[in-house]
């Protein structure tokens, strides 16, 4: 398996990654690791967008298939690459069609809702969404 770890990603630029055909950008600094071939271990009685889990250095991170979360017509995504995400509170991965791009945007190409990109707007994915649900889906809190 190969994996790029965060110290290899510029903590200026974005990543910008494809979940089927929709393109979303995120902060490289909110990457912990991409990992090719990943192996996902499935999970019973879990909403059907939840793939699994992977293991990340020792560490289970819960697989999303975001496709599935919004349902976006034909949910499957080819390939096993998976997006770790860095974030404090919690530990998911997002199952992602592809790697697109590393940029660096010129500062007035950064909109509040995404980056500018040869005349077309790519959204910022929103992992605290993606957060928000699972809790949610999960009643994580109620126990």
């Amino acid at each position: 398996m190969q994996a790029m770890t965060s110290e290899n990603l510029s903590a200026s630029g974005f990543l910008v990654f494809s979940v089927k055909k929709a393109l979303y950008a995120i902060k490289t600094s909110s990457v912990k690791e991409i990992m090719h071939s990943a192996k996902i271990h499935p999970l019973p009685f879990v909403p059907d967008y939840i793939e699994g889990i992977v293991n990340c250095r020792g560490v289970p991170y819960t697989v999303v298939n975001y496709a599935k979360m919004i349902n976006d017509g034909e949910n499957e995504i080819e390939g096993r690459t998976v997006l770790v995400f860095k974030r404090e509170d919690d530990q998911f991965a997002l199952h992602i069609s592809n790697i697109e791009m590393f940029f660096e945007p010129e500062e007035n190409d950064v909109r509040a809702d995404g980056i500018r990109y040869k005349m077309n707007l790519i959204p910022f994915f929103d992992a605290d969404g993606v957060e928000k649900r699972l809790l949610e889906d999960l009643k994580v809190g109620d126990l």
